[in-house]
């Protein structure tokens, strides 16, 4: 008994040896090169660790290695920027972040790995970036976990730039604009062919230009203002052939008066964000029978021009909306029966008239393709787009060839 215990005991000790010499072994070729390499880049220029602490795995859970080196004060010089607003780029390793700039009037923004590159500048000057990357979850075992810290400075030397989606537009069209650089205040384009609402962007902001059916052919020269930005620029205009179609006279079924109480005050408010994305939708699966600016003629007179599309739809289909947005109004008008309107936000509206019945309700956020309401017999079905009061083709938006679909991801 005894001699068996004794060789039990040195089995023990022989394998304790053995573990403690891999354990050992590994620890000793467990280097830093077992930490993350692929670097952290602000504005394409790979930022330099100025402390971390990792613990790496090297036997399993019960022997690790830490590499440690307290975070200082040193700060990486990247220069002048003056072409473009700088991006943060966090490598496939770090799960989460830490983000702060320091702007040159002392004040600070932080943010995560998700809106690290949703500052907004509004200062020329130096400023400071600290960014403190995590890899909190290993993906496979043996992984480290750990961080690492960055501080860098740079100056922001941008002069503000506007530029348009295109220099020339046909009739019916959306021209967006894009403002980036530097900028004081919200800006405002004063131009003859309708209001324009903007939205901020990541590099400062991007408005919507309606160019009518009905809008005059030639240059049209704008002024943009922006605190004290102030820039002149031409959009040309271009006549775009509609076809001609024959109309029955309207028989007057009143209601004008209570369509404008119900219907014009909308063109004047708008959510302030983006709520599209994307193409916009056919709101009905039937063939267009009239198409946007079509001229109505009456025993051979004008007698107005298409704002809409007109769908050959039957009775009882149901009627969708064509992009997401709000709800601003839903219900039966005399003039143009059951009517839905959705705000996408920017100025941009869908009007839908001629519904038998609707379902949308006021103040209702609705997805692309919702069902707002049915067909019915006594009103076609027309869908009309507008930015403020001008209405714009669909049939663009829809195709994905409208400025509203310009550089939407800004």
């Amino acid at each position: 008994m005894r001699k068996l215990l004794l060789w039990l005991v040195m089995v023990a000790v022989m394998v304790a040896v053995i573990l403690g010499g891999a354990a050992a072994f590994l620890y000793s070729r467990t280097g830093e090169d077992a930490l993350p390499q692929q670097p952290v880049t602000f504005g394409e220029a790979a930022l330099e660790p100025n402390g971390w602490e990792w613990v790496v795995p090297v036997l399993g859970d019960k022997v690790s290695k830490t590499y440690q080196s307290p975070t200082n004060l040193t700060v990486q010089k990247l220069g002048t920027f003056s072409e473009s607003v700088p991006q943060l780029a966090l490598p496939e390793w770090v799960t989460s972040a830490e983000v702060e700039i320091t702007a040159p009037d002392g004040t600070t923004w932080t943010a995560g790995a998700e809106d690290c590159n949703t500052y907004t500048y509004t200062q020329n000057g130096d400023y400071e970036i600290v960014v403190t990357a995590y890899q909190q979850l290993a993906d496979q075992p043996g992984e480290p976990r750990g961080w690492y810290a960055y501080r860098a400075g740079y100056t922001m030397q941008l002069t503000p730039t506007v530029k348009l989606s295109t220099d020339r537009a046909a009739q019916g069209s959306v021209v967006a604009v894009m403002l980036s650089g530097i900028l004081d205040r919200e800006p405002s384009l004063e131009t003859d062919l309708g209001t324009v609402w903007f939205r901020k962007t990541a590099s400062g902001y991007m408005g919507y230009i309606p160019v009518t059916y009905n809008a005059e052919s030639g240059d049209h020269v704008m002024t943009l203002t922006c605190g004290s930005l102030t820039s002149e620029i031409t959009l040309s205009v271009s006549q775009t052939q509609y076809d001609n179609i024959d109309v029955e006279a309207d028989e007057s079924t009143g209601g004008a008066e209570e369509y404008r109480n119900a219907i014009w005050p909308l063109y004047t408010t708008s959510e302030a964000g983006k709520l599209w994305n994307g193409n916009f939708q056919r709101p009905s699966a039937s063939e267009v029978a009239v198409e946007y600016g079509a001229v109505q003629m009456v025993d051979g007179q004008r007698s107005g021009q298409a704002t809409g599309l007109t769908y050959a739809a039957p009775a009882g289909e149901t009627v969708t909306a064509p992009q997401a947005g709000k709800v601003v109004f839903a219900g039966n008008l005399t003039l143009t029966g059951g009517t839905v309107v959705i705000d996408h936000g920017c100025g941009v509206k869908s009007y839908l008239f001629g519904m038998q019945s609707v379902s949308a309700q006021q103040g209702q956020t609705v997805a692309t393709g919702d069902a707002l309401g049915v067909t019915g017999e006594e009103h076609d079905l027309i869908y009309e787009l507008r930015i403020g009061s001008k209405s714009v083709d669909p049939e663009q938006a829809i195709r994905g060839s409208s400025g509203l679909q310009y550089r939407e991801s800004e």
